[in-house]
């Protein structure tokens, strides 16, 4: 449920930070694959939605860390939510989740949907799932592990049926198709044509820095920008919660009570012994006396599997009960180390086997076992606890109490949270943590002054809530987003600037040189020559937006592009074809590559076409409040398009 994303950004910083050409991905075997969607899951509070398939607030949050870490390690810079919104990554971030929610629910939609037992095979493969002590998968352990990553078993089962689908599409694809090699040959000759390119950088300093704006220029500033201020609706609640993980570390154990469940619980507790075994399933008897001699001999089992038209079954340090065939797993844990018997007769046919390694087993001891019991003692009494409580509570509830009174005849105390918006987030856009999706869609579903029931959050938590106030949307004042507005005012003048003044600066590189050109902001004209695609890493420094122009544009053309120290002012002076023979040689080279992408192509058209034809929501307003950007940093909105933007 991991992979990689294939970035698609257009604006100057996103393509910097983001790398090279495509060609290069062909040649050195890099991008290209799923984006991650380990986070993914159906939720009400979604900021992409299509169908049944959703990405929450949060998980988008976790989602957002991820590759923002990434740009930072790729980088080796810090860069704040933001810098990161105002150059579009949210926007990149939020149609890579659309497309790819979009590709699946049309799969699903089409009935290219895996088995249940698929499925369940594919959750059976996860080693973290099996049993230490048993070696057997543990629903209990997969449950807890994901449970411990906020992840509910329906949630990973629906990953794993979309990442089947996926796959078996994309294996589908990849079985039926080969790219031509006209196809191959015209991107080796865009990969080894040689451009030389002139340019110089128009630093921040070439305009003037923008003046301080007056509070009469702030309040027009709010006014053009009200739809992007506006703060959502806000509210102040009152919650008392029933919880068992905070009442476990104050719940006494008796000693009594562990020792009369280590004598229950002993024998699962202990560590059993362990195996090597190779299994050679055998069609005869005459087969298994044979199997069996060449295995005392030290023939290789695999070898003599293959003569017999089988396959050999290794069982890797298992305890008995992980061997599937029970006579089977009696016979070979009752042989010495090294011995082989042959043919034994099983519950699934004959076998010859040879125990190739032993690994005692141990008893456990109350000593040793008594943390754990302890453990599980407190967590269940914790449990029982916060259930009665919540029960006491839910009586007075009943009989006519308001949440605080109730609560305080359950013995617990109530907290007061807020104002908080529909997503947990406070007035500085930080999530409260003892907020949950549950808590709030009750909040929100209430109205001020209205006192909520009991509801029940699984694993021994309980919560009531009452709102007591609601705030509504509303724009903020001036005093208080003073800094923000007057940095967002300035930043929108300054790029305004730098545009006009990069129009200048062309117009006199294309009537007077581009040294003409450099000499109005004190730069220097430096040249590049012999620029390859596939050598485009080498000038990632440049940005990608600097180096789609040079392989893109006319010889003579004069172009200006984004880069990490202003804005680039070039001219592409000339544009030669690569060497025939080397460009063949390459063409043969990348064949095989570039008919995975020629596949992979086919399912990004699906999933463009499902974009297309599906109706999918991106909440992009409430991506920025998740990520706790100021929305008077922000200038414009999503596009209008197919997409619904809220």
């Amino acid at each position: 449920m991991t992979g990689t994303l294939r970035s698609t950004a257009r604006n100057p910083v996103a393509i910097a930070i983001m790398g090279a050409l495509i060609l290069v991905f062909l040649v050195m075997g890099v991008g290209g694959g799923r984006f991650p969607d380990a986070f993914r899951a159906v939720n009400a509070d979604a900021v992409v939605s299509v169908g049944s398939h959703s990405l929450g607030s949060r998980d988008f949050d976790k989602l957002w860390e991820t590759q923002k870490q990434k740009y930072e390690q790729q980088t080796g810079q810090q860069f704040t939510n933001e810098f990161l919104v105002q150059n579009g990554v949210d926007l990149q971030l939020l149609n890579e989740v659309a497309q790819e929610q979009a590709g699946m629910e049309m799969l699903q939609r089409a009935g290219i949907v895996p088995a249940p037992t698929l499925v369940d095979n594919e959750i059976k493969k996860m080693s973290w799932a099996f049993d230490k002590v048993t070696g057997q998968f543990s629903e209990k352990q997969f449950v807890q592990v994901l449970g411990e990553q906020g992840i509910t078993p329906r949630q990973a089962q629906a990953e794993i049926t979309d990442e089947l689908a996926v796959r078996h599409f994309g294996y589908a694809a990849a079985a039926g198709l080969q790219a031509p090699m006209l196809y191959v040959a015209v991107n080796a000759v865009q990969g080894m044509e040689s451009r030389d390119v002139s340019y110089f950088t128009m630093g921040l300093s070439a305009v003037p820095t923008p003046a301080q704006p007056t509070d009469a220029q702030l309040q027009a500033f709010m006014k053009a920008h009200a739809a992007q201020l506006m703060q959502p609706e806000m509210r102040v609640l009152t919650l008392v919660r029933f919880s068992a993980k905070e009442l476990a570390p104050n719940v006494k154990v008796d000693p009594a009570q562990v020792a009369k469940e280590f004598a229950f619980r002993k024998d699962t507790l202990s560590t059993p012994e362990k195996r090597t075994v190779v299994e050679i399933p055998v069609k005869t008897a005459a087969d298994g006396v044979a199997a069996a001699k060449r295995l005392r001999t030290g023939e290789s089992p695999v070898a003599i599997a293959k003569s017999l038209s089988v396959e050999a079954v290794t069982y890797d340090d298992k305890p008995q009960s992980a061997i599937a065939d029970r006579k089977l797993a009696q016979a070979a844990f009752a042989l010495q180390p090294g011995a082989v018997d042959g043919p034994i007769v099983g519950d699934l046919g004959l076998a010859a086997v040879k125990v190739v390694k032993v690994t005692p087993g141990s008893a456990a001891t109350l000593a040793s076992a008594t943390p754990q019991i302890e453990a599980d003692l407190r967590q269940k009494m914790a449990a029982d606890q916060a259930y009665q409580q919540s029960q006491k509570f839910d009586d007075a509830r009943q009989a006519g109490s308001n949440v605080a009174d109730a609560a305080k005849k359950a013995g617990v105390a109530t907290v007061a949270v807020g104002p908080v918006t529909a997503q947990g987030m406070d007035a500085e856009g930080k999530p409260n943590p003892i907020l949950n999706a549950k808590i709030l869609k009750a909040a929100f579903a209430m109205s001020a002054g209205q006192d909520g029931d009991l509801e029940d959050l699984g694993s021994g938590e309980y919560f009531a809530v009452r709102v007591e106030h609601v705030q509504p949307p509303a724009l903020p004042s001036l005093s208080d987003k003073r800094p923000q507005l007057a940095r967002a005012m300035m930043n929108e003048e300054l790029v305004a600037t730098l545009k006009a003044k990069a129009k200048e600066l062309m117009a006199v590189a294309r009537k007077d040189g581009l040294d003409a050109a450099a000499a109005q902001v004190g730069s220097h004209v430096t040249h590049e020559n012999g620029m390859q695609r596939l050598k485009a890493q080498q000038y990632q420094s440049l940005g990608r937006e600097f180096l789609e122009n040079v392989f893109s544009v006319k010889t003579g053309e004069v172009f200006a592009a984004g880069g990490q120290g202003g804005i680039y002012i070039a001219k592409l002076d000339a544009s030669r074809p690569g060497d025939p023979q080397q460009t063949a040689q390459l063409t043969a080279a990348v064949r095989g590559r570039a008919s995975q992408a020629y596949s992979d192509d086919v399912l990004t058209a699906m999933q463009n076409a499902a974009r297309k034809d599906l109706k999918v929501t991106l909440n992009v307003a409430l991506a920025h409040q998740t990520l706790g950007v100021d929305p008077s940093l922000l200038k414009g909105g999503l596009k209008p398009g197919s997409d619904k933007a809220k």
